[in-house]
């Protein structure tokens, strides 16, 4: 008898698995009870009550290191233990709620919907889906809603830089959980969750862009690349799995081009054309593999292009970053491998995309990174290719380092290599 009583413990244990999810239930499903999302609801893009149970977690916690801001009167939020907010007994969620959401929660759902958002479009129709139609898809998909804590956090941070790593900190723990849960339904993109996932993937940029640009977390430690340029992989992949949906949804306006985009611009705004001419050249003749040479030409090529829309006549900031978006859509595969295995010619090709994103930097989730790239391109070409990059550093203001004398910082990057 006693064996058998030492495994009554194990049984109920097991028994306790059939207190999976309401959807599984509802389903008649085995549910896995993975946590924030069982593997069903992920899959099917269905939202999972067990999120319930799998609050945010504070930042603060996991990093003691990490010190949360002094408590003001405007910043309750900033407080060392978040109070956690009880979900109502009455709760109206189906399929998954929101539970265990905080304090400073709220506070950066109030902060993204009167600060944040309208940031992130200069357009009156863009800005309106930013500030409405997010937050209310985020009410019933946790991946976006955590997005939007995400974006906000990292925005206060910003703006608070004696609470910077506090703010960074939390901002992570959000976007952790986001994609935790956003991960498993990029296997399988639907005509249902293809709204909220590029949403997801449109926020996730705008993270990237935004947090600590000395965190090489948010570079590929081999190399130079930022995270937010491979990231426009998988934007790319959800519009390509369901693009006709996509172009019939109610986002639809996102994606509709504009007459005057196609305006060539005005001659005396252009760039130093004879610059862009001069290493369109040298990419014609630099390497005797094909596919190479077909990649460089293809991103160059393309670049010039988002050139020539940037500095087009009476083009506001919408326009212009969508002329940096649309070149970073549109790479190819083969360019970013190139960057990977740290061709000096690519890397050439993205210090001249470093003065758009210069010129684009009084957005404060741009601000600093077309030096902070240049910096780590001008490290990584060497001294033969400095040559190829005067232009962008020029253009840009930017001062390479010192070597030797007072006098020798800039003397090594006079004249192109011949």
């Amino acid at each position: 008898m006693a064996p058998e009583t030492a495994n009554k413990p194990s049984r109920r244990r097991h028994i306790k698995s059939r207190s999976g999810c309401k959807n599984c239930k509802k389903r008649k499903v085995k549910c896995g009870e993975e946590r924030p999302s069982c593997r069903n609801c992920s899959r099917r893009g269905s939202l999972c009550d067990l999120a319930d149970e799998s609050a945010v977690p504070d930042a603060p916690a996991r990093n003691p290191a990490v010190s949360p801001p002094a408590p003001t009167p405007d910043n309750l939020a900033g407080q060392p233990n978040s109070l956690a907010l009880p979900r109502a007994p009455t709760s109206t969620y189906s399929g998954a709620g929101l539970g265990g959401l905080t304090v400073l929660d709220l506070e950066l759902l109030h902060h993204y919907t009167t600060s944040t958002g309208p940031t992130l479009s200069s357009d009156p129709v863009t800005r309106h889906y930013y500030l409405v139609d997010v937050p209310k898809l985020g009410f019933s998909h946790p991946h976006v809603l955590y997005s939007i804590l995400a974006l906000a956090a990292s925005h206060l941070g910003h703006f608070r830089p004696e609470s910077r790593q506090y703010y960074y900190a939390e901002a992570t723990a959000r976007h952790t959980a986001a994609t935790s849960i956003a991960a498993p339904l990029l296997f399988d993109i639907s005509v249902e969750n293809s709204v909220p996932m590029y949403c997801f993937s449109s926020l996730t940029l705008f993270i990237a862009f935004a947090n600590l640009k000395d965190d090489d977390h948010f570079f590929d430690a081999r190399n130079v690349i930022p995270s937010w340029l491979t990231l426009f992989r998988g934007l790319r992949t959800i519009l390509e799995a369901n693009g006709r949906a996509m172009l019939s949804s109610s986002i639809a306006f996102l994606f509709r081009s504009r007459d005057h985009v196609k305006d060539k611009g005005d001659s005396q705004q252009q760039p130093d054309q004879e610059a862009l001419r001069e290493f369109q050249d040298h990419l014609d003749t630099c390497t005797s593999d094909e596919q190479t040479q077909q990649h460089l030409l293809t991103a160059f090529g393309d670049l010039r292009s988002a050139f020539s829309s940037f500095y087009a006549k009476d083009h506001c900031n919408e326009d212009r970053t969508r002329s940096i978006f649309t070149w970073l859509y549109k790479i190819p595969d083969g360019y970013i491998d190139l960057l990977r295995q740290k061709d000096s010619n690519a890397l050439c090709i993205l210090a001249f995309f470093c003065v758009l994103l210069h010129k684009l930097e009084y957005n404060w989730w741009l601000k600093g990174w077309g030096i902070h790239l240049i910096d780590r391109i001008y490290t990584a070409v060497g001294d033969a290719n400095h040559a190829w990059i005067r232009w962008p550093i020029q253009e840009i203001g930017w001062i390479p380092p010192r070597r030797g004398g007072p006098f020798q910082g800039l003397q090594h990057i006079t004249t192109p290599a011949s």
